[in-house]
């Protein structure tokens, strides 16, 4: 893909911006329900907004980090942290905005990680894998710090990975065939969004093997 000048440039980084706010709220949303901080809920969001994106980066090569180059992410990150700590009281239920936040952000991040990747001549398969990691990462760290099992890796959870496999799959052909413009991508990120809340609203979910839980084993007695 080109270098983004003009308006694309602009275009671009009000996509990214939104995705941060989204998966910042997202973050921050989280802490709110797991009683945590400000400092808490403010650290959740910036992991949870730049973490997919700093591993990406560092998949690729692109160092420094995006997160660390553009300030600017860090702070539209800390103002979703702030919107949900002075308006939380204004939500009724806190897993509905989660799932609409962490969609949009899942979408906007699976096709842009893909056409950073593309632009830095990294191969359409690879693109994709990086673009699907850019778009699952910052859930894996949030939840991980949360101390959830992050969705991605439960059997009962709705479609995660998929959706943002299938985004930066489509994000890396329409690049690859000259059409990866940020219209086209904004589209690509729309479907992503949509097929992500639908299979939680459908409870669409991967198959997987139905086994009984695992016991724990019983402490042995100690020695007399």
């Amino acid at each position: 893909m080109e270098p983004l000048t003009g308006a694309w440039l602009v275009a671009h980084d009000a996509f990214v911006a939104l995705g941060v706010l989204a998966f910042a709220i997202s973050g921050a949303l989280l802490a709110l329900q797991k009683r945590m901080d400000i400092v808490g809920m403010a650290g959740l969001a910036i992991v949870t907004a730049t973490g997919g994106g700093m591993l990406r980066d560092l998949l690729i090569g692109a160092t420094p980090v995006a997160a660390l180059v553009d300030w600017w992410m860090l702070l539209v990150a800390l103002v979703g942290a702030l919107l949900v700590f002075l308006l939380h009281r204004w939500m009724d239920r806190l897993d509905r905005p989660v799932l609409v936040f962490d969609a949009v952000g899942l979408g906007i991040f699976a096709v842009e990680g893909t056409a950073k990747g593309l632009e830095l001549g990294v191969g359409p398969v690879g693109a994709a894998f990086v673009g699907m990691l850019t778009g699952i990462g910052g859930g894996i760290l949030r939840d991980a710090l949360a101390n959830d099992l992050p969705a991605v890796f439960r059997r009962d959870s709705r479609l995660y990975l998929v959706p943002a496999l299938l985004g930066a799959a489509g994000a890396a052909v329409a690049g690859t065939l000259g059409a990866g413009n940020w219209v086209v991508l904004g589209l690509i990120a729309l479907g992503v969004t949509a097929l992500r809340i639908a299979s939680e609203l459908l409870r669409w979910h991967a198959p997987a093997v139905r086994t009984a839980a695992i016991p724990l084993r019983p402490e042995e007695p100690r020695g007399r």
